[in-house]
């Protein structure tokens, strides 16, 4: 797997996102809930993702392999008195699952933010079935700091969330 990369997405990336997050096991831990996911709302997204770039929003990019963008991962800087963080978040396209991917990009992405951002702590929120997650962030280091009892709602039922955190 030695050509997979992070990259900025680009508008003909719309086609291939869809594809990926029109499917409901990759969208199951996400806090996207759009079904049909569309081209359009693969297009929003990249747009959304193009402001983040240009505005210090959250940074988005496409993980890519042999040239192809099989997932998402972002990080965002936090800002105020917890400007020393960032948040991340990921996704994979299903035929992706179980390769030792997502380990390799967090580590990517953590690299990335420690040495180029200057921060300290970076963090991520996962629902706390997301067995799979916890796994790689793991794997990456991170360390469960606690649950979040009841933290995230997603179509209408409540979950809780495990709260992951990486230090420098």
């Amino acid at each position: 797997m030695d050509n997979l990369f992070l990259r900025r997405f680009n508008d003909g990336d719309a086609p291939r996102l869809a594809e990926i997050c029109n499917n409901e096991d990759v969208q199951r831990y996400l806090l996207l809930s759009v079904m049909p996911y569309t081209i359009d709302d693969a297009r929003k997204f990249i747009d959304y993702a193009k402001a983040g770039q240009l505005n210090g929003g959250e940074q988005c990019f496409a993980i890519c392999l042999d040239g192809e963008v099989i997932g998402c991962i972002s990080y965002t800087i936090q800002t105020g008195c917890r400007s020393n963080s960032a948040a991340i978040g990921y996704y994979l396209s299903k035929e992706y699952w179980h390769r030792g991917i997502m380990p390799r990009v967090v580590n990517l992405i953590v690299k990335e933010v420690f040495e180029i951002e200057g921060i300290n702590r970076i963090y991520a929120e996962i629902f706390a079935e997301n067995t799979a997650s916890a796994r790689v962030l793991e794997k990456c280091g991170f360390i469960c700091e606690g649950i979040l009892r009841k933290g995230i709602i997603k179509k209408g039922i409540v979950h809780d969330a495990k709260l992951y955190a990486l230090i420098k």
